[in-house]
């Protein structure tokens, strides 16, 4: 019961769908009024293994292309070119497997503004120079930024640093933790950062007094869980964000999040004809989810009505599984 984004879209942020691989290959150039997009931050689809994409594009896909292709799909789905929207996990103590993130060709190097780099705290803190190293690497490509993952509730204070030392090469740092992490030790590390996303799938609502520990421009609440094979709830999400934005200062923007990432693990290995059809599945799966972003985000900004057709097909699928009834 999605509305047909190709025939009837009432919300100018959503892009009609490719109908074939060919119009991926159309220009996309990234405007500089940021009013206009929908505000979504997405994992990149997964990208490691071209014969995934060929069968799901029903066009050859080579490994050469297969990132951009991916990179390309994403934004024909609705996700903006700019701002580092799409994340890519990548991962700082292997230099050699960074040649692969660094493949567009000059045709499809604007689109790097839409990139951003995921990496573990740990992974930087323990390895200087090889991080140095990455951000070179990401701003001689025209990658957008960088985001630093915390899985603790205590900040390290040399992420202070590793902000301001990607600000010097041009990169727009961003810091990825959980609610606990917000309180009154951590908040000079945070303020470091201009974006900070929020881990919410646990279901804990940030307190008040937490959320003005944040002093980034942009807030990112990653309520969709990419390795979930279930409808996100688009009503609890909603309401969630809408909480959040309540608490937080006037200036803040709330951005709709994907937490995790769409890497399958039969991706790095010969896709076996018997994964075909579940790695298929999963694709199929992620796209689903960024839509799921993209409503949520139309929803937050723009009213549910703009996407009433979402909210609906959600409530009829919960309402079918309750009553175990085909919808």
């Amino acid at each position: 019961m999605r509305e047909n984004r190709g025939v009837n879209n009432s919300t100018p942020n959503h892009p009609p769908e490719p109908s074939d691989a060919a119009s991926l290959r159309a220009p996309l150039v990234p405007a500089s009024d940021f009013s206009q997009f929908l505000p979504v931050q997405v994992p990149i689809l997964p990208w490691q293994n071209a014969k995934l994409l060929s069968q799901t594009l029903g066009d050859t896909v080579y490994v050469s292309s297969a990132f951009a292709t991916a990179l390309r799909l994403e934004l024909q789905l609705g996700v903006p070119a700019q701002r580092g929207e799409i994340g890519v996990r990548i991962p700082v103590t292997d230099p050699d497997s960074w040649s692969e993130f660094f493949c567009l060709d000059d045709a499809s190097l604007q689109l790097s503004r839409a990139l951003r780099a995921e990496v573990s705290a740990p992974e930087v803190l323990e390895n200087p120079q090889t991080c140095a190293t990455l951000l070179s690497r990401l701003a001689d490509n025209g990658w957008y930024g960088i985001e630093i993952e915390v899985r603790g509730e205590n900040l390290n204070p040399q992420l202070i640093q590793v902000a301001q030392h990607a600000a010097d090469a041009g990169l727009h740092p961003g810091l990825s933790v959980l609610p606990g992490t917000l309180h009154s030790q951590n908040h000079g590390i945070i303020s470091a950062f201009e974006t900070v996303s929020l881990d919410l799938l646990n279901g804990t609502q940030p307190r008040r007094e937490q959320l003005k520990y944040l002093a980034a421009q942009r807030v990112v609440g990653k309520i969709i869980d990419a390795k979930s094979s279930e409808r996100t709830n688009l009503e609890a999400a909603l309401e969630t964000l809408v909480l959040m934005r309540a608490k937080l200062p006037s200036q803040s923007e709330v951005v709709v999040g994907i937490a995790g990432d769409f890497g399958l693990e039969s991706l790095t290995l010969p896709l076996r004809e018997d994964l075909d059809f579940i790695a298929k599945t999963r694709l199929a799966g992620a796209q689903a989810k960024i839509l799921e972003a993209l409503d949520l985000a139309s929803a937050l900004t723009q009213g549910k009505t703009t996407v009433a057709s979402a909210f609906v097909a959600d409530v009829l699928s919960r309402a079918g599984k309750a009553t175990s009834l085909p919808i």
